[in-house]
C-alpha cells in the first residue's frame, strides 16, 4: 500500500517539471522568433538602401568574352548592366503596389 503515495508524489513532481520545461521551451521559441524578426527587418532595411545586387550569371561584369578573347557580348540576364533586383526589394515593391492599389479603390468613402 505504500506504493500508491510514492507514485502520486512522483507523478506530481514529473508534472511540475513538464510545466517548467514547457515554459522554458516557450521562452526559447519567443527568443528565436525575435531573432528571426530582427534579421528579416535588417535585411529589408538593407534592400531599401541597396536595392541591387550583382548579376549571378555574369558576376556583375555585364558582359562575356568570346572564346578567343577578342569580342564581348552583353549578358542576356541583366542586359549588360551587371545588376539584378534583390529578393527583398521585390517583396518591398510588391507591398508598395498592394498598398497603392488599396488607395486607388473606386469606393466613394470619406478620406
Amino acid at each position: 500500500m505504500s506504493i500508491h503515495p510514492a507514485t502520486a508524489i512522483s507523478t506530481a513532481a514529473t508534472h511540475g517539471s513538464d510545466l517548467a520545461a514547457t515554459a522554458q521551451t516557450a521562452g526559447q521559441v519567443a527568443t528565436v522568433a525575435l531573432i528571426v524578426t530582427i534579421a528579416v527587418s535588417l535585411y529589408l532595411l538593407g534592400c531599401l538602401i541597396w536595392p541591387f545586387g550583382k548579376c549571378r550569371r555574369c558576376k556583375g561584369v555585364g558582359k562575356f568574352k568570346s572564346p578567343f578573347g577578342r569580342a564581348y557580348r552583353h549578358c542576356g540576364k541583366c542586359d549588360g548592366s551587371g545588376l539584378r533586383v534583390r529578393l527583398g526589394r521585390h517583396v518591398i515593391n510588391h507591398i508598395r503596389a498592394v498598398h497603392g492599389a488599396g488607395d486607388n479603390s473606386t469606393s466613394k468613402g470619406k478620406r
